[in-house]
């Protein structure tokens, strides 16, 4: 909005410009929509609305994290289940083979 700022970050340059015009472009839309909105209130709007989608990505982060968590328990669960079926199996097998060899056949 025809402020420069001098800024200190590990970010390239490309990336924060980007951020400017998108920060820009939305305050030119909402001073576009309400002509008598001023220039802060515009700001304190456009901050409203990232601190929205902050919030709504962090709940959505924690809930994906959660979902991975119960998933990667439930595989670990069916590995466990897994391990014990194949080595019941194995036991059942070595039944059978003593059983036909005790039998002759």
């Amino acid at each position: 909005m025809g402020s420069g700022y001098t800024l200190s970050t590990p970010e390239s340059e490309d990336y924060v410009q980007s951020l400017a015009a998108e920060i820009n472009e939305q305050i030119e839309t909402m001073m576009g929509q309400s002509p008598k909105i001023s220039l802060t209130d515009a700001l304190v709007l456009c901050c409203m609305n990232y601190a929205d989608c902050y919030q709504k990505s962090e709940r959505s982060a924690d809930h994906m994290r959660a979902q991975l968590s119960d998933y990667l328990e439930d595989a670990a669960k069916a590995r466990i289940e897994l391990d014990d079926a194949k080595r019941e199996i194995e036991k059942l097998r070595q039944r059978m083979d003593a059983a036909q060899t005790g039998s002759g056949n």
